[in-house]
C-alpha cells in the first residue's frame, strides 16, 4: 500500500478520488472487471494495491503514483473507446453527488457557487494531485472557462473525468442544464486543456 506521504519521484494523486471511483466501478461492473484494470501494472505499482480488496485496497488517505493511476485508466480507455468520455460521464454521475455529501462535505461548501469555485479551484486541485495549474473563470453570465495545464499526470480518460467533475458539482449547485465544449487538450498537441461550461438553473 501507498504511505500517507510518498516522494515525489512522480507525479501524484490522493487516494480519495480513486477510491470512489473504483467503488463504483465494482458496484456497477463487479469486482472482476475491477481487478482486471490492474492487469500489467509493473511489479512496483502492484504492490501498492490490494486486489482482494474492494477498490483495490486503495485508502483515501494515501497519494498513487501515475505508475499506478494511468495503466488503469487505459485500460478503461481501451475497453470504452472515446477517451474514456462516457465513462466519465456515467461514473462523476453518481460519485460526485457521493463525495460532496461525504468525505468532500465542506470543500464543496466552501465553493458552493460558480465564483466560490472559480477562485479556489486552484487550491482545491492541490489537495488532490502533486502536478498541475487549474484556474477557471466566469467569462460571462451562465458561462465559465477551466484551464488546467502544467499537468504532467494527464491521460485522456482523467481529462474527461476533470472536466465531467467539474459540470456535475455545478449540477449539484442547482445548474440542472448544463454543456461542455472541451476547447483544447494536450493530449491533442496542445499547450494546455481548455474546456467552456454553459451552465444555467
Amino acid at each position: 500500500m501507498a504511505e500517507d506521504s510518498a516522494p515525489l519521484t512522480e507525479p501524484l494523486t490522493k487516494g480519495s478520488t480513486m477510491r470512489e471511483m473504483l467503488l463504483w466501478h465494482d458496484r456497477k461492473y463487479g469486482h472482476e472487471e475491477t481487478v482486471r484494470l490492474a492487469e500489467g501494472l509493473a511489479p512496483e505499482a502492484l504492490a501498492m494495491i490490494n486486489p482482494t480488496q474492494p477498490a483495490l485496497g486503495i485508502l483515501s488517505s494515501s497519494w498513487y503514483p501515475v505508475s499506478v493511476t494511468n495503466p488503469m485508466l487505459t485500460r478503461v480507455q481501451e475497453r470504452c473507446g472515446n477517451e474514456g468520455r462516457d465513462f466519465a460521464i456515467e461514473a462523476n454521475r453518481e460519485v460526485v453527488p457521493r463525495m460532496i455529501k461525504g468525505i468532500y462535505r465542506v470543500m464543496f461548501q466552501a465553493a458552493a457557487t460558480p465564483e466560490l469555485y472559480g477562485k479556489h479551484v486552484g487550491r482545491l486541485w492541490r489537495r488532490l494531485h502533486t502536478t498541475g495549474t487549474r484556474s477557471m473563470v466566469i467569462r460571462a453570465p451562465g458561462e465559465a472557462v477551466s484551464v488546467l495545464e502544467d499537468w504532467p499526470a494527464h491521460h485522456p480518460v482523467s481529462c474527461w473525468l476533470t472536466i465531467y467533475t467539474m459540470a456535475f458539482v455545478f449540477e449539484a449547485m442547482g445548474y440542472k442544464t448544463w454543456t461542455v465544449e472541451r476547447r483544447a487538450c494536450v493530449g491533442h498537441g496542445a499547450a494546455r486543456c481548455e474546456t467552456i461550461l454553459r451552465y444555467e438553473r
